[in-house]
């Protein structure tokens, strides 16, 4: 048995978030019913340990402080994408406009914590800005 490295958790971890959230997108489909909403708890619940209830329960600061705290920076990216899933299979509404404020506030957070660009991002960020303008 050898020894796990941090390096090597953080990137298992991630690899799994990215084969949830691609499970996720996969199953979207414009016209079927929607997904049940048991998935995207159990997304919220398996990679970050909180219940979807308590995350729509904070304000952006206690956000902020959640993901400074409780995070690792690799992690804020999908917990931000997750926000957006979750905000495009919720009806048009009060939650998913806080979904969606919370996933840009991520994405930008992030983007400036690294200093990086993602053309994905900003394809994501003029999306949540389209559905915020509704």
């Amino acid at each position: 048995m050898g020894i796990r490295y941090e390096k090597d958790t953080i990137l298992n971890w991630i690899n799994e978030m990215g084969k949830f959230l691609r499970l996720l997108v996969d199953k979207y489909e414009a016209f079927d019913e929607p997904v049940e909403p048991t998935i995207i708890e159990e997304g919220y619940h398996h990679f970050f340990g909180k219940e979807r209830s308590w995350m729509l329960g904070l304000s952006q600061g206690e956000l902020l402080t959640y993901v400074e705290q409780e995070l690792e920076t690799e992690q804020i990216r999908p917990l931000a994408l997750l926000f957006l899933q979750d905000a495009l299979r919720d009806p048009v509404d009060e939650t998913q406009q806080q979904l969606l404020r919370y996933s840009k506030f991520l994405l930008e957070h992030v983007s400036q914590k690294l200093g990086s660009f993602s053309f994905e991002d900003y394809g994501n960020l003029t999306l949540i800005d389209k559905r915020l303008q509704k």
